[in-house]
């Protein structure tokens, strides 16, 4: 039998445990459980990964900081309007292909709110920021190149447009989950494209102005 690597082998537990929380609920994913998804001995996960917490902020890289490696890639140069509907299109082709993911995402975002000790929640929401500031960070710098490319960059509020689009698939995601629509739910992604694309538009139309000091 073929040596599994140590990185191929946390990656299978990775994503086994993005299964299980996503199946099971947190409070299921003991790293027993997490070997037994991976097929994987226990010593193993103690192996790659020194306890479950730092298994879980790994799983919080997958889905987050490493999550626009797994999209479908981008073209060349293009236009901030073909930007806007390649780059949400693609999310959701994504999620459509490991719905399990989104339910992991919302699952550990969420997690803050079952907590008791302060600290432990502090520490929770540290982590929603950093995921948060992943998928802001890599929707803005889509959208900044096809600007620049149109020299309107200096115009538009990357943050606020790109917090638009996680908003929107969020709500979508939800939705779709949890009462399955294909129709309706293609309906609500021609309708996020064409109002983020409108957002754009009117912040390129109306420059934002400086407070004055």
């Amino acid at each position: 039998m073929a040596r599994v690597s140590v990185e191929e082998r946390s990656r299978q537990f990775i994503e086994a445990a993005a299964r299980v929380i996503a199946a099971e609920g947190m409070a299921a994913a003991t790293t027993r459980r997490i070997a037994a998804e991976a097929g994987a001995p226990l010593a193993a996960l103690h192996y790659c990964f020194r306890n479950k917490d730092e298994l879980l902020n790994e799983v919080y890289n997958y889905l987050s900081r490493d999550y626009a490696r797994e999209l479908d890639p981008m073209p060349g140069p293009t236009s901030l309007d073909d930007a806007v509907e390649r780059h949400i299109r693609r999310i959701w082709r994504r999620m459509l292909s490991a719905p399990h993911e989104q339910v992991t995402t919302f699952e550990l975002l969420l997690r803050s709110t079952r907590l008791v000790d302060e600290q432990e929640i502090a520490a929770a929401r540290t982590i929603n920021r950093s995921m948060y500031g992943a998928w802001i960070a890599s929707t803005s710098a889509i959208f900044r190149s096809a600007a620049e490319a149109m020299g309107e960059a200096a115009h538009i509020d990357f943050d606020t447009v790109s917090r638009m689009v996680i908003a929107g698939i969020d709500g979508i995601s939800l939705q779709h989950l949890s009462d399955p629509d294909e129709e309706r739910t293609d309906r609500l992604i021609d309708a996020l494209c064409d109002s983020v694309k409108h957002l754009l538009h009117l912040q390129i139309d109306t420059p934002r102005t400086e407070p004055a000091p």
